[in-house]
């Protein structure tokens, strides 16, 4: 009688509640991830309008969709020129929105498999790509129409990737999902994420110090947009959400071939010829146009470094016998860094305005050849380096 009693009356105040279905949470998180993303780029819109000199507050708002859809991929449309560029700062944006969304949806609904996990990256981006739907129909006006086919593809790719990731490392499966991937792979991996993050950390530190050495110039620049208090909010804002495409530019210019800012212009290590440019403060960077001090060739040398970073942490945390396959795995991590590099400077560039400034970016072919080159070259060096050194450790 005791124990009928104990499994019949329930504890107050802890109801047993099930877990949420997987698919459930996903549509949930999505849905909420996407309205929470597209409220904060429209309330950053209105604040700049509010700081304005007049205009009605729907052209704000649309503003604010614009630059939300924009960050997704979208092609704006407008009566005098066409917008390319993403700011792919507010698509990182998006992919840790949608990292998070991934990691409460495993939570809510208590997911334990990893097959759970793609069944939430897949509804998550079912939900988050059909608002992308909705807003990019709806927000079509003759003043600015955005395009449909990139937005969707470029939602559904970043959120379900992130949302399953984030997915996977709530439910501590990512070991187990790692393990079942050969070393080899896995090796080019880790040393070509290590490689593409060391060339990126270096034309951020590029950039840096231009700006110091160009201090003068950032602060003409910055006194003759002078945009007061909630501009200045603005301005940052912006800065922020270009800073990406502005060091993968950089980047460009260390590999060797150098980015266009506008038609007919060109920005290398060696030569640098410019014409009018945007007010944007990271711009202040870019020397004046004429032949540049030959010290700075010398950073030409930081693509083959880095080379050597991916060549020699494949062979580090993955370790083989013998001199070829060292020197395979690290060519192999150099070449994938090379390859990630290329595609990462190819999303930095794209038309933003009417004339000249429709050719904005990198020589994406030019920059392709020489990474994979250069960290190919690079790794190979550091595949055998560590090899080396991993040899004179053993007794």
């Amino acid at each position: 009688m005791v124990d009928l009693l104990s499994r019949t009356v329930s504890r107050p105040g802890a109801p047993d509640r099930a877990p949420a279905p997987v698919w459930l949470a996903g549509l949930v998180a999505g849905a909420a991830m996407a309205v929470a993303g597209l409220v904060a780029a429209m309330g950053l819109a209105v604040v700049g309008w509010l700081g304005g000199n007049g205009g009605a507050m729907t052209s704000a708002l649309r503003i604010g969709v614009d630059g939300w859809l924009l960050g997704h991929g979208s092609r704006l449309q407008t009566a005098d020129a066409t917008i390319e560029l993403v700011p792919l700062g507010i698509t990182m944006i998006v992919g840790w929105l949608a990292l998070r969304g991934g990691r409460w949806a495993a939570r809510a609904s208590e997911l334990t498999r990893t097959v759970d996990a793609v069944t939430v990256g897949a509804t998550f981006a079912c939900a988050y790509t059909s608002l992308v739907l909705v807003v990019a129909l709806t927000a079509s006006h003759p003043g600015a129409e955005p395009t449909l086919i990139r937005p969707l593809l470029v939602a559904a790719a970043v959120t379900f990737a992130a949302a399953g990731f984030g997915a996977v490392r709530q439910a501590d499966d990512l070991d187990r999902v790692v393990e079942r991937i050969p070393d080899e792979l896995r090796a080019a991996w880790i040393g070509a994420v290590g490689g593409t993050l060391t060339l990126i950390g270096c034309a951020a530190l590029t950039l840096v110090a231009s700006l110091i050495v160009h201090a003068g110039a950032l602060r003409d620049l910055v006194e003759a947009l002078d945009p007061g208090l909630v501009g200045g909010l603005v301005l940052v804002v912006v800065c922020v959400a270009v800073l990406p495409n502005v060091i993968l530019l950089t980047v460009s210019v260390l590999l060797g071939p150098g980015a266009a800012i506008g038609t007919g212009t060109s920005v290398t290590l060696s030569e640098v010829t410019v014409g009018p440019m945007p007010a944007v403060p990271w711009l202040a960077a870019v020397p004046g146009s004429g032949t540049q001090p030959a010290a700075l060739s010398a950073l030409a040398a930081l693509p083959l470094i880095c080379g050597v970073v991916a060549g020699a942490m494949a062979v580090r945390r993955y370790p083989v016998f013998g001199y070829d396959r060292a020197a395979l795995r690290g060519l192999l991590a150099g070449v994938t860094g090379g390859l990630l590099v290329a595609g990462l400077v190819s999303l930095s560039g794209g038309a933003i305005g009417p004339g000249r400034m429709a050719d904005v970016g990198p020589a994406a072919l030019a920059c392709l050849a020489v990474a994979v080159v250069a960290l190919g070259l690079g790794g190979l060096v550091g595949g055998l380096g560590v090899r080396a050194l991993q040899s004179r450790r053993v007794p």
